[in-house]
């Protein structure tokens, strides 16, 4: 009887062990999933990050370039910001995989993809944003994220993080500068 008993003991932890195995492997597949949006997760492709040009536009290696939206970020040579956005965006995307999530217009007037970039659970035009390396650019009808965004600029400046370092002070917006040029 007792053999019986503790085989039955033992049956039940390891049942309840896989019962808790299986559980706790649901969960993390969960958790997984959340780390992209919904759209990234219907497509579910990841692109590679081959080379970033300035602080809002990427080349992946399938050799498409993707311009970030709703995020200006100062040209390459724009002085002193335009260098800092770009090592700020090649430190985040430069050489990862990243899941690209369009908006109403997929492509700009110069054939670009027109895309939110994610790495993980990462909104990197967001981080952009949030870290005064780029400012609001709300241009309808690609709004999808823009309430996200705009909280992310509005933190910035509250911080005095980036661009803002000097409360309101911008001496010349990406618009700007490339309109004079």
């Amino acid at each position: 009887m007792q053999k019986i008993e503790n085989i039955i003991k033992k049956t039940f932890r390891t049942l309840f062990i896989i019962f808790l195995l299986l559980v706790l492997n649901v969960h993390s597949k969960a958790l997984s999933s959340s780390l992209f949006t919904k759209d990234c997760l219907k497509n579910n492709k990841q692109y590679f990050v081959k080379a970033v040009f300035d602080g809002d536009t990427i080349l992946l290696d399938n050799k498409q370039k993707i311009r970030l939206l709703g995020i200006d970020a100062f040209e390459h040579d724009q002085l002193p910001y335009g260098q800092t956005s770009k090592d700020f965006l090649t430190k985040l995307a430069l050489n990862k995989n990243v899941c690209i999530e369009t908006d109403v217009d997929e492509k700009d007037v110069y054939g670009r993809t027109l895309g939110y970039i994610f790495i993980m659970d990462n909104f990197v035009n967001e981080e952009l944003l949030k870290n005064g390396q780029a400012l609001l650019y709300d241009f309808p009808p690609n709004i999808k994220y823009i309430s996200k965004l705009k909280d992310a600029q509005i933190y910035a400046r509250k911080n005095m993080i980036g661009v803002w370092e000097k409360q309101d002070y911008i001496p010349e917006t990406p618009y700007q500068y490339r309109h004079k040029k």
